[in-house]
């Protein structure tokens, strides 16, 4: 019931809303673009996932910070990371206009500047690709929202959201090395999402800068 009430929402919404479709348009080009890259890595024997991805502590891998949520290592791994990107983005841009308090894009910013800097910084010697790192970060988002901005709405999706991806929160737990699950992408991808949900302001200062720079761009 509870999901036919969101769908409903969602299609309303979508339907209706020159702002609402231009960001909704925005997740759906981001799976295209991320099935586009990653099947080229495929096709390239992981070519581009080696150039890339975050490599901690080594200067090229700062460059996976922008990069490696698009990369994937195999077709498995990318069908896992599509639909609960594709799920929780979306909870996050209904939240987001139903509330009025937080930009999709500042929050998708925010997620991957700290959980890609956290990976860079203090990750195993290792490429980290994938994007379940901005995955935890619209669950670390999500649920924290719940508790900093505790309305009816936010509430409801914290404990959506726990109920659907909570199993998963254990892989954010140091595991061993020879395992292919970035565990540190996972734990500082959340802690970026916890952040943007208690740090409105860094939102807003986020936001006032992408669209700074949207302005200069369509002036070229």
């Amino acid at each position: 019931m509870l999901c036919l009430i969101l769908g409903g929402i969602i299609l309303s919404l979508y339907s209706t809303n020159p702002d609402w479709y231009s960001q909704a348009a925005v997740l759906r080009d981001s799976v295209i673009l991320t099935w586009m890259v990653s099947l080229l890595n495929l096709a390239v024997g992981n070519g581009l996932g080696r150039l890339l991805g975050i490599r901690p502590r080594q200067l090229i891998g700062l460059l996976g910070i922008v990069f490696s949520p698009l990369l994937h290592r195999s077709l498995g791994h990318l069908l896992a990371n599509t639909i609960p990107f594709l799920v929780l983005g979306w909870l996050v841009l209904l939240q987001g206009r139903l509330q009025g308090q937080s930009d999709f894009y500042a929050v998708t910013v925010t997620i991957l500047l700290i959980g890609g800097l956290g990976t860079w910084l203090f990750g195993r010697d290792a490429i980290h690709l994938g994007a379940s790192g901005l995955i935890f970060g619209y669950i670390g988002f999500l649920l924290i929202n719940g508790y900093a901005e505790a309305t009816l709405l936010t509430i409801g999706f914290a404990l959506v959201v726990f109920l659907m991806y909570g199993n998963q929160l254990w892989s954010m737990l140091p595991s061993s090395n020879e395992t292919t699950i970035s565990w540190e992408g996972h734990l500082f991808g959340f802690a970026g999402g916890i952040v943007a949900g208690v740090r409105p302001d860094w939102l807003e200062t986020i936001g006032a800068a992408l669209n700074n720079l949207i302005q200069q761009l369509s002036v070229l």
